[in-house]
């Protein structure tokens, strides 16, 4: 492995991890946004953010920091999947996830299988990302409702 796909591999893994919050460890987005392209070249289309994603970094940090606030205790872990791609100044990596959690009234959060997808840039020597897009796989419908999906 390169030292490129090495760092990228640790950015990822430094995304993971920041996603976390509970009580005694809050989540602080000004203490992972240097892993960010903190300027209108980042973009971000994940779970449940508008239809339209973020097309620069300071809407995106406004809503990473109110979404935060909302479980009691947020956790994601990557799965032993973590694939990292370079092309010049650009990589890309993709790991599935697992997120659990629990809501302020104690109802539990659980994401059991979802996954991201980072596009990176090299910049002064530094991988940041500049574009994240998350998603989550819905339940595989019955036979009827996918053959009205596929218009059968």
């Amino acid at each position: 492995m390169t030292n490129d796909q090495e760092s990228v591999r640790a950015r990822t893994l430094e995304w993971v991890a920041s996603w976390r919050t509970g009580p005694d460890a809050p989540f602080d987005l000004d203490a992972v946004s240097h892993i960010y392209a903190r300027d209108d070249t980042f973009s971000s289309f994940d779970f449940g953010r508008p239809h339209d994603g973020f097309q620069a970094w300071a809407p995106a940090a406004a809503y990473y920091r109110q979404f935060m606030t909302v479980p009691k205790v947020w956790r994601l872990d990557a799965n032993d999947d973590l694939r990292v791609h370079i092309r010049g100044d650009v990589a890309w990596s993709t790991v599935s996830l697992i997120g659990s959690g629990e809501m302020p009234d104690g109802t539990p959060i659980e994401l059991p299988e979802a996954r991201v997808t980072l596009i990176l840039e090299k910049r002064d020597g530094d991988w940041l990302i500049v574009h994240e897009h998350g998603s989550s796989a819905l339940p595989i419908p019955d036979a009827e409702t996918t053959k009205r999906f596929l218009a059968v």
